[in-house]
This record gives structure tokens, sequence and C-alpha cells, in this order.
């Protein structure tokens, strides 16, 4: 199989997966930005708000330079700003938070609170925080390694990525290798390759179905090969006979009379019911073109008006147990042709003073034509070779009789065209019963 596709397997799986990994690093950062802001900012409140308790504290126990003094070290060491502002001072009161900076990474939160001064004066306290230097640096330094974990991170995710995604490709794509492989050995001939998938996704599905399709073009090999030798070994025996009583003329061992002539012309006729059975056999195998509403009873009644003077010549008695009108859809000809062909057999294989009886009936949707005779029988188990190609039960009576060997095999191919099934039992000196199924259709 062509790298192709491993390849476009393989790029198109790391691309999804690297901006799967690149949308989610970038949200990621972000979160995380917004969350250490939020840390920050919350961190800066609670402390803000323990000095404002603070400086309370300390303006209710102690004299003006003491509280000064205390608030430039307590500002010092908090590395904030605190200021106290008479409230005609402030544009309004604020008596919560706000945030002051610029940008998540310099975002200050600044409190005030009222307080009551010494002599009940009130006022204002303004805590800010101070951003040093070094603060900054710091902050910053956090986030950049914040953004080279995530980067880090990233790039391992996509190695990983790459790595399943190979594999993931490679096992994809193996099993197609393995029936690309068949494929082209059974295109050059080798029909006994067979592709060797487990599993049950859609590829062993596919393998599965191939090696069915295999299997059946050997059986179709092998049928056409066997066809072709007994179509040779048939086409052989009338030929050998027209060539032997030519060459006994032409030689002057047979006297070139009307008689011999007519021994001939046998066995050209005979040559030309084979070539035309073999036509009907064709036509049988392809799919009903015609789907007419057939009147089997009628079809049978007059197939039997036509075969009633060959049946007389043998002394054989037709019985026709009558129905009614009974329909289903399909060919008339063909249908006519297949039980012919059943007809014509019991006839032939029924001694003089026997009795073939032809009945229909219907059951559960489907109509049965049952042909029984008082022939010599079929063994046992020559009956599920019977509707093959030229298989004859004795070869001498068949030919004597005149038969080809495929007119129960046109009898089969034409009902299963129809949708339908033909079935025999049969027991040797007692003889035979043919039953020929076929969809009913509603005489509506």
């Amino acid at each position: 199989m062509p790298r192709k596709l491993s390849g476009r397997l393989t790029f198109f799986m790391v691309l999804v997966s690297g901006l799967s990994i690149l949308f989610a690093g970038f949200f990621i950062d972000r979160a995380l930005d917004r969350q250490f802001s939020q840390f920050l900012a919350t961190s800066q409140e609670k402390r803000n708000l323990q000095l404002v308790q603070a400086v309370k504290e300390l303006y209710e126990g102690s004299d003006a330079e003491t509280v000064r003094r205390q608030l430039e070290i307590l500002s010092s060491a908090a590395a904030v700003e605190i200021t106290i502002v008479p409230p005609t001072r402030m544009h309004g009161r604020q008596m919560a938070g706000h945030m002051m900076g610029r940008g998540p990474g310099h975002m200050r939160r600044q409190t005030t609170e009222e307080i009551t001064l010494p002599g009940g004066e009130e006022a204002v306290i303004n805590i800010t925080p101070l951003l040093s230097a070094e603060a900054l640096v710091d902050e910053a330094a956090f986030r950049t390694a914040v953004n080279k974990s995530i980067f880090l991170a990233a790039l391992l995710s996509l190695g990983a990525a790459l790595a399943v995604s190979a594999f993931f490709s490679w096992g994809l794509t193996r099993p197609l290798n393995q029936l690309l492989t068949v494929v082209r050995r059974v295109g050059q001939g080798d029909l006994e390759q067979k592709v060797e998938i487990k599993g049950s996704d859609e590829i062993s599905f596919l393998g599965r179905e191939f090696n069915e399709m295999a299997r059946n073009l050997r059986k179709m090999e092998e049928f056409r090969i066997k066809l072709t030798n007994d179509l040779a070994h048939e086409l052989r025996t009338p030929l050998a006979g027209i060539q032997a009583y030519v060459e006994a003329m032409h030689d002057g061992v047979l006297k070139p009379t009307p008689q011999n002539f007519g021994l001939v012309r046998e066995e050209i006729e005979r040559l030309n019911l084979l070539l035309t059975d073999l036509q009907k056999l064709a036509q049988a195998e392809k799919a009903v073109q015609r789907k007419d509403k057939v009147d089997l009873t009628e079809v049978t009644a007059k197939l039997l008006a036509s075969l009633r003077i060959l049946a007389e010549e043998k002394g054989i008695n037709l019985k026709f147990i009558q129905s009614a009108p009974l329909y289903t859809l399909g060919d008339g000809r063909l249908l006519k042709t297949a039980l012919q062909n059943v007809l014509v057999n019991a006839i032939k294989y029924t001694p003089a003073g026997g009795t073939v009886t032809v009945s229909l009936k219907a059951a559960d949707k489907w109509v049965s034509v049952q042909i029984s005779d008082t022939g010599i029988g079929i063994e046992a188990q020559e009956l599920p070779l019977i509707f093959e190609r030229f298989y004859r039960t004795d070869l001498s009576r068949s030919r004597k009789t005149g038969g080809t060997g495929i007119g129960l095999a046109i009898t089969s191919q034409i009902v299963k065209a129809h949708g339908g099934e033909i079935d025999v039992q049969s027991e040797v000196g007692v003889g035979s019963t043919f039953t020929v199924r076929l969809r009913e259709l509603s005489n509506e």
C-alpha cells in the first residue's frame, strides 16, 4: 500500500493533537494568570484588613508621635503606603477596597476604612500596596517559570501524540497493506490466497468479505474447468459418431445410403439439442427480465395437453389433479420450460402402464407444483447430484432416451431465478416426486 495514506494519517493526527495542545496551553496560561492575580489580590486584601485593624489599635492606646513612628515602621515592613485622610478631603466615602494599576500582572488592591481619631474626630485610612522592583521581578520570574512548564508539557504531549499517531497509523494501514498484497496476487490468478485479519472492525469485515469473494471465485473457476471438460466430453460423443460415419462412407466401408445419412442426421440433431439446452441454461442463469402474472394452473394444463400424445405412445397414464387458478409472478415461458423438463423426464423413465400425476396446491403464500411418477426411481446417494450439469444416473439409458444431462439443471436455475425452490424424493423401483415451490401472487 502506498505510504501516502499512513503519512497523511500521521500528519493529520499530529496536526489535530498539536492544535488541541496549543489551545489547551493558551487557556491554561490565561486561567493560571487570572487565578494568580486573584490570589495576590485576595492576599493583599486580607493583609490590608489586618493592617487597618493594627492601625485602629495604635490610635486607641498611643499618642500621636508614637502612632506616626509605628505607622512608618508598619508601612516599611508591609511594603504599603498608609495615609490618614480627613473625611472632608475624600470624594465620597470609600468603605470597600478597590483595584488600581495596569494589567493583570500589576493589579494592586487599595483598602479604605473609617476610623475615629483620639478626640473623637473621624478620618479615613488608605492602605495602598507598594510594588517594588524586586516584587515585580519575582512575579515575572514566577510567570516565566509557569509558561516554561506549560511549553515543556506541550512539547512532551506533542511528542507523545506523534508516537501514538504513528503507531495508530501503522496499525490501521498494516491490514490494508496485507489486503492489497492479497488482492494483487488474486488479480494475477492465484485464487488460493487468503487474508489473515482478526478483529471485528470494518477492516476485518472487509477482509472476511474478500475471503468469501475469493472462495466464490475459486468455486467458479473449478466449475468453469469442470464445465469445460464436461462440455468437451458431451460434444466429442456426437462429433465422433458423425466423423465415424462420414469417414466410413468416404472409405467405402459404408454405402452412402439414406439410412446411413439418417444416422448422421440423428447425431447432428443430438448435437443441436445439446447446444440448444446449453443456450437455455445460460438464459436460465440470468436474472428474470419479465415478471408477469402467471396462471400456473393454466400453464400446467396446456403443458400436459401437449405431452399427452408422447405419454400415450409409451402407454403411460397422465393424471392432472385440477385446482382453482393459482398465480405467481415471473416469466411464463421460462416456468413452462422448467416444468416441461421434469415432466418429460418423468414420462421417459416411467415404464409402460405407469402413471405420471401432476397436482397444484397453495399453502403459506407458496404455490407447489408436484410431479410424481411410478418410474424406475433414483438412488439415494445420487439425489443431491441430479441438478448438476451433465449429471446422469445412467449414461447409456440417458443417451438412449435422447437426454443431454442438463434438463434438470435448467429447471433448477429457472426456479431459483424466480425466488423458488425445487426438491425431489425418490425410491428405486417405486418412483420419484419432484416438487417446485414458487411465491404465490394473490388474484386481486
